[in-house]
């Protein structure tokens, strides 16, 4: 029987460990030069994102990662940082783009 996709087949490297969205939230604001929000089951490379309420995803281009928040039932809430390519990152980037209403997008600028 296969087994269904586990974020630990995902990430590269913990950021943050056992913390509040609110501060995932921070660190991706301080970190990422662009971010958007992402629901709770928001489906990234065949997972399920775990969380609670909508938090950010951020997108560090420079370094060729994305920066995803997840939800651990036994350690709480993490931030996780996701080697990427620019194809991969282009295509998150259209689809939160467009699932944000006008006004509400959640970008810092340059």
């Amino acid at each position: 029987m296969p087994r269904e996709p586990c974020f630990n087949r995902i990430w590269s490297e913990i950021l943050l460990k056992n913390v509040t969205p609110r501060r995932a939230d921070n660190r991706v604001k301080k970190t990422c030069g662009e971010y958007y929000p992402i629901p709770p089951g928001y489906v990234f490379r065949d997972v399920a994102i775990h969380i609670e309420k909508p938090m950010l995803v951020g997108i560090d281009e420079e370094a060729g990662r994305i920066l995803m928040p997840f939800k651990k039932p036994c350690y709480g809430t993490s931030l996780y940082a996701i080697d990427s390519d620019g194809v991969e990152i282009a295509a998150l980037r259209k689809i939160l783009g467009k699932e944000d209403k006008p006004g509400r997008r959640a970008r810092k600028p340059r």
